[in-house]
């Protein structure tokens, strides 16, 4: 790992000491510090675009929570264990 690394924005560096963002204003002492590493051969890691995130998965309607109450009621009295509202599409086919 560099002492620098790229960012997303062109017009920012990442020091990966302390992961401060430097902007690339020549009055700042830190990108100056910057442009000095790089005229002494040293070569910022490159910008690695993070993972997507996980998907979130859709807050159930009303007629699902509605359908998972009586669902589960049902194998209360069956003796049956409770689902959850994943079980539950997965059963119904939705």
């Amino acid at each position: 790992m560099a002492d620098y690394a790229l960012t997303s924005n062109e017009h920012t560096i990442l020091r990966t000491a302390d992961n401060a963002w430097i902007p690339d204003d020549p009055a700042n002492t830190d990108y100056a510090e910057y442009l000095k590493w790089v005229e002494d051969g040293g070569v910022p890691d490159p910008y690695v675009e993070p993972p997507p995130p996980e998907p979130v998965p859709p807050e159930p309607e009303l007629s699902d929570v509605v359908l998972l109450d009586h669902e589960n009621r049902l194998r209360l009295i069956e003796g049956e264990p409770a689902i959850t509202i994943e079980e539950l599409r997965g059963l119904h086919g939705f």
